[in-house]
């Protein structure tokens, strides 16, 4: 099938790639035309593992056609899917005006009796696919809208896009989508719900929602753990050795709090729509200040020890993802820099340096090599997957917060997150 991808960030890049691994022609564009000319290259505009080696063989094999005009995608298209950003307003409600752009651009290509598929992954509140085509597309009867949720996760999305728990597919005319549910649901083996665009929307906000609920249930229920006395690693091992009560260890482990494009963006919308409801909500409305109240503690933490050179290792909001998006490590360094701490040093292996360059110039002096950055802190901070790392590396007069999920004993001279 032909394919057409509108959106080459956190989502749409891995749809170019997997797509095109399973032999269908992806045609794909973005507004930001750098990107168009890094997926030509053969390089992806951001930081996921595997996904440089797939856009390289969709190319070779003539599969992958970046453009920067997106009629050259609309014509080609039988499918089209919108992989556009939704962030939150000040007010925490999501904002679609990229979407309501996308579909535009989609409309003015579209010619009368064209047959086409339309398919939202951008994660939207309830009723938004049904308004936006109801208003852009009501002239094209033989264009069928769907929404299909995506489950991806950064650092692990193409292998998400392969083996997931579940497909969802959301469209009011089911009988239109059965030949190209066989497209989308790539893994046979999990089951496929075919719903209507509603249930198929609210469905993301339910996982996102209670994966934020796991960190921050993980982050207080260790946290008094330790303050107990408890052996948080081994009462971790206990809880989440249960698969058959306690569903699974994801999320379930205290560490950072969570960050990234998709939960603190999710879990706002959620409560916008909680704030118009007539109803009274006490765990959901808290996810948000449970959640920054545990990136104050560390701030504290870090500010405690009085040290004015200070090296993070670990900038980026998880493992093996670019995304500084609600970063809880780049919200703690920019309440520093606030404070008047500036002598800081900086590094990930993660860190894209053109994402960083542009978005985040009053940072890029600061990220340094790992040696130079490790040789500059008198206070180390470290987060993600470098905590071994770091102790192989350091000198013994520097102090270390351990911000990872990883936990050492104190005997290895350091303070851990619930120390």
């Amino acid at each position: 099938m032909n394919i057409g991808i509108l959106g080459l960030g956190y989502v749409g890049i891995v749809n170019v790639a997997c797509f095109s691994k399973l032999g269908h022609k992806v045609y794909c564009t973005d507004v930001k035309n750098f990107k168009v000319d890094q997926v030509k290259a053969g390089k992806s505009p951001i930081v996921e593992p595997e996904i440089d080696q797939l856009l390289h063989e969709g190319l070779s094999k003539g599969l992958i056609i970046a453009t920067s005009d997106p009629g050259e995608v609309v014509k080609n298209a039988e499918l089209l899917i919108v992989c556009v950003g939704t962030p939150s307003k000040p007010n925490g409600e999501v904002n679609t005006s990229y979407i309501h752009n996308a579909v535009v651009e989609i409309a003015r290509f579209l010619n009368p009796g064209d047959k086409k598929f339309i398919a939202f992954r951008s994660t939207v509140p309830p009723g938004t696919t049904e308004a936006i085509c109801n208003h852009y597309l009501s002239g094209f009867a033989d264009v069928t809208a769907l929404f299909f949720p995506e489950f991806l996760r950064e650092g692990s999305a193409v292998k998400d896009f392969f083996e997931y728990g579940r497909c969802v597919i959301g469209c009011d005319s089911h009988s239109q989508i059965q030949r190209l549910a066989e497209v989308l649901h790539v893994c046979k083996e999990a089951p496929l719900f075919i719903t209507d665009l509603k249930t198929a929307e609210y469905s993301k906000y339910i996982d996102n929602s209670f994966h934020a609920l796991k960190v921050v249930f993980a982050n207080e229920i260790f946290g008094l753990a330790n303050d107990l006395g408890v052996n948080v690693e081994d009462a971790h091992k206990i809880f989440t050795a249960d698969n058959k009560l306690n569903i699974s260890s994801r999320y379930f482990r205290p560490g950072m709090p969570f960050g990234g494009s998709c939960l603190p963006k999710d879990v706002r919308e959620v409560q916008h729509l909680l704030n118009k409801s007539d109803r009274s909500f006490s765990i959901l409305n808290n996810l948000i200040p449970s959640n920054e109240q545990y990136i104050n503690r560390l701030y504290e933490q870090i500010v405690s020890t009085g040290k004015k050179k200070i090296t993070l290792i670990g900038l980026t909001f998880k493992n093996y993802s670019d995304d500084l998006r609600e970063s809880p490590v780049l919200k703690l360094l920019n309440s520093l820099l606030e404070l008047g701490i500036d002598d800081i040093s900086i590094w990930d292996e993660d860190l894209n340096m053109e994402t960083v360059r542009i978005d985040f110039a009053h940072l890029y002096l600061k990220v340094k090599t790992f040696e130079e950055a490790m040789r500059h802190g008198e206070l180390v901070v470290v987060s993600k997957r470098y905590l071994d790392m770091v102790l192989k590396n350091r000198n013994h007069s520097q102090v270390i917060l351990n911000f990872s999920d990883k936990q050492y004993s104190q005997e290895a001279g350091i303070t851990n997150l619930f120390g």
